[in-house]
């Protein structure tokens, strides 16, 4: 097997491509980890030192981790296993009266309101200020919207680029602008399926560390027991060095898989 470094091919025996994929892999990983803590103590100190830039760095903050204390020292109330992308803004006046419980997911840039201040604009009109809240497991998707006092029902979805401007039942998904009901995450898991066995290409496994242990519609869930033929999570490429690892992390999966079969 070959692989190229700096231009030139190197014909390399397959044990030993294995170790040298490995090893600029894990060469790349431990850069990433070193400089990742470097970069994300010196700006939470700056997060420290200038309010302005604390909020943009709830946004961008390349670790979400981080973003996510962040945001909870502006006061935002966010549970345990909450996923946060990046680019997420949330009210800046009253960020207290946001309310994200355990499981949620907000997509890349979307956006939560907690108050209204169209009329203190035009005229000796007050602010209003209600709770909004990203109920349990529910997953608001990128670029959407929710309005002031809005309430997404637990497993509930909002789809990407919504304006949401009234509560969202539990199980629901909605989208649109305003927003409308469109499906059930119920008939949702049956279509998703459905697609699955019709094109098992396109879909690949992945463990989301962020998911909620359970749901009212799991025994609708049943591709695994079906034995679905779908991609293993090694087979994903995220244009990046870790490419390395899991190029040689599938070679020792086929191997292994190989050596099985011959036995």
């Amino acid at each position: 097997m070959a692989d190229t470094k700096g231009g030139e091919e190197l014909d390399l025996p397959s044990e030993l491509k294995r170790y040298y994929l490995y090893a600029r892999g894990y060469s790349f990983l431990i850069r990433h980890k070193l400089a990742g803590k470097v970069v994300d103590k010196v700006l939470e100190l700056v997060a420290f030192m200038d309010y302005r830039l604390h909020i943009l760095l709830c946004m961008w903050h390349p670790n979400m981790d981080t973003r996510i204390k962040l945001f909870r020292k502006r006061g935002l109330q966010i549970g345990h296993g909450v996923f946060i992308d990046y680019g997420v803004w949330v009210d800046v006046s009253h960020p207290d009266y946001v309310v994200v419980e355990d499981h949620a997911l907000l997509g890349y840039c979307c956006t939560i309101l907690s108050h209204d201040a169209s009329l203190n604009q035009f005229a000796d009109m007050p602010i209003k200020a209600v709770t909004t809240r990203i109920g349990y497991n529910c997953a608001i998707g990128p670029n959407a919207t929710i309005m002031p006092g809005v309430s997404v029902g637990k497993h509930a979805g909002v789809v990407a680029g919504s304006v949401v401007t009234k509560d969202v039942p539990d199980g629901v998904v909605v989208g649109g602008v305003p927003a409308v009901p469109m499906t059930t995450l119920a008939d949702l898991f049956d279509k998703w399926q459905k697609d699955m066995r019709e094109h098992p290409e396109r879909f690949y496994d992945h463990q989301h560390a962020f998911r909620a242990p359970s749901t009212p519609w799991d025994d609708r869930i049943t591709w695994r027991q079906e034995g679905l033929k779908i991609q293993s999570a090694l087979s994903h490429r995220t244009g990046t060095p870790f490419d390395y690892i899991l190029e040689a992390s599938q070679m020792k999966k086929s191997g292994d898989q190989g050596d099985v079969e011959e036995t």
